[in-house]
């Protein structure tokens, strides 16, 4: 897969590609629904991240997000624009986040039903219960997964990543990065 994403990069920005209005339309889609996923993470009741989402929710807008490319998305596209390089990134970064489904929904659940216990009110106030709890999550994040597990989530989330570069280029035009 690596291999046909590189040739598909190549394609674009030697200009052997030029996406039409559609292909752009199709890859602004994936886009989008991925920043709309963003703003409203899920589980919701996780401390605030100075450092943007917890992988928890991280993994789930990824979640959210194949399912939408599969279910409406990709529908909707796959006919007119048969045989598209965009077609294939769009796909590409569904198969690429398949890795990670089952960790979100056991992360998800695992948040549900047992997330770490707030501080308690009389020992902690203001910034530092904000601080606790973000340790708490944090520590309760790193007990979810072994390292082997993460391993395997960051490798799936730097495909994800590398083909939503394509894809951003591709859609903006932007093509000397």
């Amino acid at each position: 897969m690596a291999d046909e994403i590189a040739a598909v990069e190549r394609a674009l920005v030697q200009g052997e590609w030029t996406p039409v209005h559609e292909e752009c339309a199709l890859g602004g889609a994936l886009l989008e629904c991925r920043d709309r996923l963003v703003e409203n993470p899920s589980p919701a009741d996780m401390p605030s991240s100075e450092g943007g989402l917890w992988l928890t929710q991280t993994l789930v807008v990824h979640a959210l997000l194949v399912r939408e490319l599969t279910d409406e998305v990709l529908p909707r596209w796959r006919e007119r624009l048969a045989g598209s390089p965009m077609v294939h990134l769009v796909q590409a970064y569904g198969d690429a986040a398949q890795p990670v489904l089952p960790y979100a929904a056991r992360l998800l659940a695992a948040w549900q039903a047992s997330p770490p216990p707030a501080p308690a009110a009389d020992l902690v106030a203001g910034e530092a219960e904000q601080d606790t709890r973000f340790w708490d999550a944090h520590h309760w994040e790193e007990a979810q997964l072994s390292p082997a597990e993460r391993a395997e989530i960051e490798l799936a989330l730097h495909r994800c990543g590398d083909i939503a570069t394509v894809i951003y280029a591709a859609v903006t035009g932007q093509t000397d990065y």
